[in-house]
């Protein structure tokens, strides 16, 4: 590649007008205009884009776990919804993971002193133990995962040492929020 800066540019603009556009559907269309739009028949692929969408913000209305919860409820397969939601989030997560490392480029020369500081330490620690945490927050907690997905890009930190851990933990939490949603309306209903 001649010239990368240009291509991180490019990848950022690319990534802002993607995000910008899936936030003027949720805008202009209310998630039940969609399912009507859609149909029931096409929950998954709903199911799939908002919990896309809900990893893009870390304060939003549209998050993936109600959705899986209201899923569960009308009595569709936990597993299969709990699966598509985790893919969902980690492609929202990889794709913010994106538009941080792209947006890296773009920073000033006192920020990236400190980055590289940043980045300096994180390579000095175990990388078993890293991706270890990073598959403890995002499996293990209902924080938003772009915070932590968008730091690390900024950093620096490898993409390959973060997508295994990410995918996994949206995979473990959208499965486990699942399983509980079916074990609750088994319980309570």
């Amino acid at each position: 590649m001649k010239n990368p800066l240009r291509f991180r540019l490019f990848l950022f603009i690319l990534l802002s007008l993607f995000i910008i556009g899936f936030f003027a559907l949720y805008v202009f269309y209310s998630p039940k205009a969609l399912i009507l739009y859609l149909g029931v028949r096409n929950s998954f692929l709903i199911l799939f884009f908002v919990s896309l969408v809900g990893a893009f913000t870390s304060m939003t209305k549209f998050s993936a776990y109600p959705m899986i919860v209201a899923l569960v409820a009308g009595n569709m397969n936990f597993v299969y919804v709990g699966f598509i939601a985790g893919l969902g989030l980690a492609a929202g997560d990889t794709l913010f993971f994106l538009f941080g490392y792209s947006a890296r480029e773009l920073t000033t020369h006192k920020w990236k002193d400190k980055l590289r500081n940043i980045v300096a330490k994180l390579q000095s620690i175990n990388d078993w133990l890293v991706q270890g945490l990073i598959f403890v927050y995002v499996g293990g907690s209902p924080f938003p995962n772009n915070l932590l997905s968008g730091a690390l890009a900024f950093t620096g930190y490898p993409f390959k040492k973060v997508v295994a851990p990410l995918v996994l933990g949206d995979l473990a939490f959208c499965m486990l929020v699942s399983w509980l949603a079916f074990r609750g309306i088994n319980l309570f209903g």
